[in-house]
């Protein structure tokens, strides 16, 4: 199929669901609010989240109701989206779907590891419709982990988490957790490779960059907090980064600690997530959101009639939820504005 053929109508769709994303004058409206209510009665009279505030009293509204609301919208876009699209390229959006339901199955798991009723976790899912593989009733039964497993029979999860019943509790579900992220890449990895080649190609650079610059907060967060071994290291890193190969990774991975890390790394290609000591904790996930961000802007102005408009929309709107949720925190906490803009990811 030609990509003027495959891509023409989803493009016209995108361009007008990016007329709805946040502009910067609500971004700085929003900042000036003054309690979460505010925020959210805001995002429901003015812009396009009316669609998941609509019922919603915003008066009550908490910090993580509001968020789970915000994740039920950018699904609501993906299932919008996915219609558009057929065989690999419908795989591909299917798979970016995955992420949401992976964190929805890290409630339940971090719900047994708390040894807490699953009961009331089915209300905290954002996402349980067609496209989703889980039985969520079946899940919300469970007593404990091995029945939670086992309930997950007949999906891609189960050969990932079933070895962890037998691991200590203690490191149990950092190791699961990690486990399912590395799942996610890997088919997001896979399906990649069965893209047209300009697409394939792009994603292969898009997808290989976030991998690096995971990899590069793990091993730092592996080696500082942690302590890890560097075998315990090298196991839970992501595979085919963009500059990052294996050797690479197992180099860093066996570094003594984290600021024999930084000095190999002050001056490569990722130095920027390095060089402010005083604040890189801090800000290290927000200088991978918004170097992912300017490098999706950029992809966005150089192609046309292919793959990264949709792919494009799908993670704008995702940083804008995590900016709307910078604010909500910053507003709760009493951060003054000029500070509380260092958060976003979107520059104001």
């Amino acid at each position: 199929m030609g990509s003027v053929r495959r891509f023409a109508a989803i493009n016209t769709k995108i361009r007008s669901l990016e007329g709805r994303l946040l502009t910067q004058e609500d971004y700085n409206k929003l900042i000036f609010m003054k309690n979460v209510g505010d925020i959210a009665n805001y995002l429901k009279d003015k812009t396009a989240y009316n669609k998941v505030l609509e019922n919603v009293n915003t008066a009550s509204i908490k910090r993580d109701q509001l968020e789970l609301l915000l994740k039920k919208y950018i699904v609501k876009q993906y299932e919008k989206l996915i219609h558009f699209f057929t065989d690999e390229y419908r795989r591909l959006f299917k798979t970016l779907f995955l992420r949401y339901e992976i964190e929805d199955l890290k409630i339940f798991l971090r719900a047994v590891d708390r040894e807490e009723s699953l009961r009331h976790v089915k209300d905290l899912i954002v996402y349980s419709g067609i496209y989703s593989t889980i039985d969520y009733e079946a899940l919300s039964s469970s007593k404990n982990l091995e029945e939670l497993i086992n309930n997950l029979k007949n999906t891609i999860y189960h050969n990932v988490l079933k070895s962890y019943t037998r691991e200590v509790p203690e490191k149990r579900l950092f190791y699961m957790e990690m486990s399912l992220d590395r799942l996610y890449f890997k088919l997001l990895t896979d399906v990649v490779e069965k893209l047209d080649k300009r697409d394939r190609d792009i994603l292969r650079e898009l997808l290989g960059k976030n991998i690096d610059l995971m990899n590069l907060q793990w091993i730092y967060r592996g080696l500082k907090f942690y302590r890890l071994s560097p075998e315990e290291l090298i196991n839970y890193t992501l595979h085919k980064g963009y500059y990052l190969n294996y050797r690479r990774i197992k180099e860093l991975c066996y570094t003594k600690n984290e600021k024999e890390l930084i000095n190999m790394m002050i001056d490569w290609k990722y130095g920027f997530l390095f060089d402010n000591k005083k604040t890189l904790e801090i800000f290290m996930e927000r200088r991978i959101e918004r170097y992912l961000y300017f490098l999706f802007l950029d992809y966005k102005r150089k192609e046309k009639m292919n793959i990264i408009e949709s792919v494009v929309y799908i993670h704008l709107l995702e940083f804008e939820m995590r900016d709307i949720i910078s604010i909500v925190e910053a507003v709760r906490y009493g951060i003054e504005k000029e500070a509380a803009k260092k958060y976003l990811v979107r520059k104001l």
